[in-house]
């Protein structure tokens, strides 16, 4: 048991096992009091820098991994001597976390057809999501799926699984992972152990051995082996194939939830000892269990819904005398014959549609989704009438007057300098979902707080929508590199990288490992500004953030009602957060209080809110002033800083640690 109650802003509850990277904890964050879980690890991987190093770069790729079906890791921290990882904590009905081998050793009957379909399709689209990034030329598969890497949240209405640990497998090393596990199970059985190669001395254990965790040491050990697609247990190259073990793990986890055991050697097929299965789980099987990684499948959710095709008319062909035969690991695998269609089948279509396993469409535009609903600690988008109206993006980017006295400049034996012609970058942005917010009338301002909030007074908005949270270290890198540099069309600086976590090294860009997803700082108004009309966005006035912020309390000094602490927003603290790290509001907006100060489109007017309340229709601010509106406190911010009317103002050129914002829209009617 770790000795220390306390690592750095994490207070351990209680140790939950070993894993691949160490010892495994449950921990509450000290300010936020959520849970989470630490990996802490061993003494011989602390000690590596260049473990440390390798690990930390590689973390900053999989901090990026954003699926509701994939346990978020946040951050690589290090205290007292120890490097741990920071990641999500699931938990069950009763608040404990728990595997999916743990979850199927206490249920009483084993899973229906339907609950097995519904697991394997959130695992077959967290997978397929991975994929899809790793065909973009970004590195990232999950490398060691297995029983004991499904964590098993609610189980009402429907069972939801998360896959954790992913992509760790490529930082440590399959063969790392194997010998950790062996020698778990050695060092318990007794197996001599040598400290050192050769040096003759050995270790047995101290105490007798516990039956029940000598057994989950060997079931750990062979689900870490099992799990291997036959590439990976040769260790052979993977190379741009990487991710075809993914499949192969997830048929031999298919195989396990219906039958409790693995397919090793010759194995049955479903349609032989499970007849009464409607869907045609050989398909599956045959897609994904394959010995040569070429000839399996590519998207795991085609397959699932490829099962669900009735055969109306078949023939029977032998398949597994090919090479490429999934039953058995032999050369001579007896002949298996399986049902092939005939007839020339439509696009499959799953018939195990349940309403309340309905997810998002990646497909589709996110800003459709507007309004954000909690329920059961999952974020959904209902749709609403009213529609975000995203611009053709547009970048503009410094240019130069020509030289004016070049029409009087003689030849000369100089040779001139002329500017290499770049081609404009197209890079995508990643673009925030929004929430939209319907027009009408509001108070804004206070009756008691700073004399420049006062009058408390009605304003008339039209509806608008907001970004649900900050703009991102992630998504500002883009517009970066879009914009290749850090000025904007006027010449003017848009951030200053030295107070920011974005760092340049030889020209490329990067992000502090771990911030990935902190709101952007250092930012002047010019880059916020810059950055808006980059996505089609702009950036909101006053009166809406304000409005916005309130969430329709308009007389509660803060969006959680008459107090706000620090389980509610990041203030008061040492560094940002990451974005959607607390609970949103209301209007389903997060980091709205605390984190980064956020710029608005006004300038400011210390006697404006006079001049509002003569003319309430649409407020922008004063037509000049000298400084813009900054508004919602942060990170090191007091509680009176983060109250709804609490004005902040600075010089659009200024930077520092606290300064970020996040974007605005028109709206449209949906028809």
């Amino acid at each position: 048991m770790l000795d220390k109650q306390i690592l750095g802003d994490y207070t351990i509850i209680k140790q939950l096992g070993q894993g691949s990277l160490g010892t495994v904890y449950l921990a509450e964050h000290r300010f936020m009091k959520k849970p989470y879980l630490l990996k802490v690890f061993p003494e011989e991987l602390s000690s590596d820098r260049n473990f440390i190093q390798r690990f930390e770069e590689e973390v900053g790729v999989l901090v990026g991994v954003d699926h509701p079906n994939i346990v978020k890791i946040h951050n690589v921290s290090f205290s007292k001597g120890s490097h741990f990882l920071v990641t999500d904590c699931v938990v069950d009905d009763v608040g404990e976390p728990c595997n999916l081998l743990d979850y199927l050793r206490m249920r009483s009957q084993p899973l229906s057809e339907e609950e097995i379909v519904a697991v394997l399709r959130q695992i077959a689209s967290a997978l397929d999501y991975a994929h899809e990034k790793l065909r973009k030329n970004i590195s990232l598969y999950h490398g060691s799926l297995k029983l004991n890497n499904v964590l098993v949240g609610k189980t009402k209405p429907q069972l939801k699984v998360y896959l954790s640990d992913f992509g760790l497998s490529q930082v440590v090393g399959l063969r790392s992972v194997l010998s950790r596990s062996y020698k778990s199970v050695a060092e318990t059985v007794g197996v001599p152990m040598a400290t050192s190669i050769g040096n003759g001395s050995e270790r047995y254990p101290s105490a007798p051995i516990d039956g029940t965790k000598m057994q989950h040491l060997q079931q750990s050990f062979l689900q870490n082996y099992l799990f291997l697609s036959p590439e990976q247990r040769w260790g052979e190259d993977l190379g741009e194939g990487a991710y075809k073990s993914d499949i192969y793990a997830f048929g031999v986890l298919a195989y396990y939830l219906i039958y409790k055991r693995f397919p090793e050697g010759i194995f049955p097929m479903p349609s032989e000892s499970h007849p009464h299965y409607d869907l045609n789980w050989d398909y599956l099987f045959e897609q994904c269990l394959l010995r040569d990684p070429d000839g399996r499948a590519e998207v795991l959710t085609q397959v699932l819904d490829g099962m669900s095709q009735k055969v109306s008319k078949s023939i029977l062909v032998p398949a597994a005398v090919q090479q490429n035969s999934l039953r058995g690991q032999g050369d001579m695998a007896p002949a298996v014959s399986i049902a092939i269609p005939v007839e020339e089948q439509k696009a499959p279509i799953s018939t195990i549609q349940h309403e309340e396993e309905k997810e998002v469409d990646l497909s589709v535009p996110q800003e459709q989704f507007a309004a954000v609903a909690l329920e059961e600690e999952t974020v959904k988008f209902t749709p609403l009438p009213l529609k975000p109206l995203i611009a053709t993006q547009k970048i503009a980017r410094p240019t130069y007057d020509p030289d004016p006295a070049a029409a009087f400049r003689v030849e000369s034996g100089v040779k001139q300098y002329c500017p290499k012609f770049e081609e404009d970058r197209n890079i995508e942005p990643i673009l925030t979902d929004m929430v939209s917010i319907r027009g009408g009338s509001f108070l804004r301002g206070s009756k008691d707080g700073n004399r420049d909030e006062m009058p408390m007074h009605e304003v008339l908005l039209n509806s608008y929508a907001l970004d649900v949270h900050p703009v991102t270290n992630e998504q500002f890198v883009r517009f970066l590199d879009s914009m290749g540099g850090e000025k904007d069309v006027n010449n003017l600086d848009m951030i200053r990288l030295r107070d920011s976590r974005i760092k340049r090294s030889a020209g490329n860009l990067s992000i502090e490992s771990g911030y990935t997803k902190h709101p952007v700082v250092g930012v002047t108004w010019y880059g916020a500004l810059a950055y808006a009309q980059w996505v089609g966005k702009r950036l909101p006035t006053e009166a809406e953030w304000e409005i916005a912020a309130r969430s329709g309390m308009q007389d509660m000094p803060y969006s959680t009602g008459v107090k706000i602490e620090k389980s509610q927003a990041n203030f008061f603290s040492s560094d940002t957060t990451p974005v959607m790290s607390y609970a949103p509001s209301e209007f389903g907006l997060y980091d709205m209080l605390g984190n980064v100060y956020e710029w608005c489109q006004d300038w400011y007017g210390y006697n404006y809110y006079e001049q509002s309340q003569q003319e309430p229709n649409n407020p922008k601010g004063p037509l000049q002033g000298v400084y813009r509106v900054l508004r919602g406190g942060c990170w090191k911010s007091l509680k009176e800083d983060l109250r709804c009317s609490h004005r902040h103002r600075n010089n659009p050129g200024t930077v520092n640690g606290t300064y970020g914002f996040r974007c605005a829209a028109d709206v449209v009617e949906n028809n």
